[in-house]
């Protein structure tokens, strides 16, 4: 962690001050070093940087950058292993309008070590406790890094067996005749990456090469037989693009493309195909000098091509979209702090952009953000942005798929009943439309603890939002009849789980995040412990114009819980390391009819949960070097207590599809894993 007196600027006679390696454009509020990272118990970046986002409070998807640099695709260094990493650094809330993005998001910038060198496998076997199905993986990779040329190779495959209900007893009593129904299907995956990014001048170009394959079977009830069902999925994706200055601009190009086929075999035939093209552009540059600072200038454009392709019972449908994005922000210092200016440190960004996309309309947004530092441990910010956003290219043109059999609850007829729902994209979507406003406080770190708190409000109304169906209840199908397909008997045999457009959508939430670390003197020892706070304060939808509005927090349109709490705990002491994760969820109410609460009612139960890893280190004879472990043994266990969602009707009868193996088949479930480097 940074002390004050590191952070605060020194002029000295004959020394000329170098800027520090891979510094963003802002101040980091949290720098995490090489024993922190470690501790987050993350086989490759991606990971840790999700396990830095939930243990820090972050939200969802914060903005990565790369050396304190927009890069063309960060995902080209997500696969890396987290010791590649000299550091990372949870940027404070003005860096967003300085690097162009949403002001309501937050930056982490990854800094890599100037060279790394490593090649490492890993191999794991998971299976439940109360047996039934096995899950093997492997994993491969190579990685290098020589300053701004980069290589990284990966290779996994894995083997999920079928759990089947004759496996589970419960299960079996309270569903006679299903013992052959897969409860989990069998699956075989295999994925590969490639990513290149190599200096040229003062150029640098990317190229990114990611394929996957992937094979599913199943069993599912039809009637009164049985159904095999097999999912075929294959997916590649390239990027390409390149970076540098080029008339005062810092400017990215690139160009990006996806093939994505499925073919579905058993309850329905179906093969679908969908495929895309699309080029980026972003640059940034210094516009002016105010006297707080530069004003920072970033443009961004992309525009892309989708074409898909479905075929049915012989008959093929063909569909195309085009989209088209362009944004530009403005990121201007109103104040910086100084001993003769005790306002602190003020950043205002600004943003506006247009959007088009056939088929779906498109529209105008803008967004602004403030942030004020008035103490070097305090920091307040707020954001607002209206915007019209086009249903992303996945949400409107994935290939049609079944999903993996589930369980649930039909409200019209009180049954509980096994289905493969239906997913993929859904041509017919159209642009949404959203107003969002959210204001934050946090402050550390603090004392030798290095304490942290912050506490968020946010506030959002979204008109014409992209969802899913909410609970299966008479109004909602009523709204959706489409989405239902019902046998003569009036029994739910089918249902489609793809993305829809819900008429308007309001929600209010409070949310708090603290977290803390003892100080230790021993190197290579470390522990971070971090709770959080989710309080729904509002959480209203109107599904279909017409329709009356359903509050979520008084069971309507599928419930939810007003309270959400979750603990995390990262520490490492030598070659040990330990985390675990621990989550809880108010009980809930589901209503079956809207307005009232009745005797058909879900009633979910408080579900509390506890996920625990633990990890050795072995080095072997003839390596040295920091963080270079030759081997590294993993024991988790997800679902230690081996809770399961429960369930009663609102007069307190047993609800359907709230037996104990109904919602989770698996409960607890025990990996182990052994990872080498060589």
């Amino acid at each position: 962690m940074l002390s004050d007196a590191a952070m605060t600027p020194t002029a000295v006679a004959g020394v000329e001050v170098v800027a520090r390696r891979g510094a963003a454009k802002a101040p980091p509020e949290v720098e995490l070093g090489e024993a922190e990272i470690d501790a987050l118990g993350a086989y490759d970046i991606g990971e840790a940087v999700d396990r830095i986002t939930a243990v820090r409070g972050l939200g969802a998807g914060p903005v990565v950058v790369i050396n304190g640099r927009r890069v063309l695709n960060a995902a080209d260094y997500m696969g890396f292993p987290p010791d590649a990493l000299d550091r990372v650094e949870i940027l404070r809330p003005e860096a967003a309008g300085l690097y162009g993005a949403d002001p309501s998001r937050r930056l982490v910038n990854l800094v890599l070590k100037r060279r790394y060198d490593s090649r490492d496998a890993r191999f794991s076997d998971a299976r439940p406790t109360a047996g039934g199905r096995s899950a093997l993986a492997a994993d491969a990779r190579r990685a290098f890094i020589a300053g701004d040329d980069t290589r990284q190779f990966g290779a996994r495959a894995s083997r999920d067996s079928a759990l089947r209900a004759g496996e589970r007893d419960a299960y079996r009593r309270d569903h006679p005749g299903d013992d052959a129904v897969t409860l989990r299907p069998a699956s075989r995956t295999f994925g590969a990456n490639l990513s290149f990014n190599r200096a040229l001048g003062d150029w640098t170009t990317s190229l990114g090469v990611n394929g996957r394959a992937q094979a599913d079977r199943s069993t599912a009830r039809q009637g009164a037989g049985m159904v095999d069902s097999c999912r075929r999925l294959r997916n590649l994706a390239l990027t390409a693009g390149a970076g540098g200055e080029l008339a005062g601009w810092s400017v990215r190009l690139g160009v990006d493309g996806q093939l994505s086929e499925a073919v579905l075999s058993g309850v329905s035939d179906t093969a679908s195909a969908s495929r895309s093209i699309a080029a980026s552009l972003g640059a940034d540059r210094r516009l002016l000098d105010l006297p707080a600072g530069p004003v920072q200038a970033n443009l961004s454009g992309r525009a892309s091509r989708t074409v898909s392709v479905v075929e049915t019972g012989g008959k093929e449908t063909r569909r195309d979209g085009d989209t088209a994005d362009l944004q530009f922000g403005l990121a201007a210092p109103l104040a910086r702090a100084s001993p003769d200016k005790r306002l602190g440190d003020v950043v205002l960004s600004l943003g506006a952009s247009r959007r088009q996309a056939s088929g779906t309309g498109g529209g105008a947004g803008m967004t602004a953000g403030l942030s004020w530092t008035p103490l070097p441990k305090l920091r307040l910010n707020g954001a607002w942005s209206r915007a019209a956003d086009n249903p992303t290219n996945a949400q409107r043109f994935d290939p049609v798929v079944s999903g993996e059999p589930m369980l649930v609850f039909d409200f019209r007829t009180g049954q509980a009943v096994r289905i493969l729902p239906i997913l993929g994209g859904n041509p017919a979507l159209v642009s949404q439309e959203a107003d969002r406003v959210s204001l934050g406080v946090s402050t550390g770190p603090l004392t030798r603890w290095t304490a942290s708190a912050a506490i968020a409000f946010e506030a959002a109304v979204t008109r014409d939002g992209v969802g899913v169906l909410p609970a299966l209840t008479p109004a909602v199908e009523a709204a959706f009849p489409e989405r239902f397909q019902r046998d003569g008997e009036g029994r739910l045999v089918g249902l489609d789980q793809r993305p829809i457009n819900i008429r308007s959508d309001r929600s209010r939430m409070l949310s708090s995040n603290l977290g803390f670390g003892p100080p230790f003197e021993t190197a290579g020892t470390s522990l971070r412990v971090s709770l959080s706070h989710a309080w729904r304060l509002e959480s209203v939808m109107v599904i279909r114009e017409g329709l009356p509005a359903m509050d979520r927090l008084a069971g309507d349109g599928g419930g939810a819980p007003r309270h959400e709490l979750a603990a995390t705990l990262d520490g490492r002491r030598g070659r040990w390391s330990v985390n675990a994760t621990a989550r809880w969820r108010q009980a809930y109410r589901i209503r079956r009819d809207v307005g009232h609460d009745g005797p058909d009612d879900l009633r979910l139960a408080a579900f509390a949960g506890l996920d625990l890893k633990l990890g050795f280190l072995q080095r072997l004879p003839g390596r040295t070097g920091a963080g270079r472990a030759d081997l590294k043994l993993v024991l988790e266990v997800e679902n230690l207590f081996d809770a399961r969602p429960r369930a009663r009707l609102g007069d307190g009868r047993p609800a359907p599809a709230y037996g104990r193996d109904d919602q989770d088949p698996l409960g607890r479930v025990v990996r182990i894993t052994a990872a080498g480097r060589f």
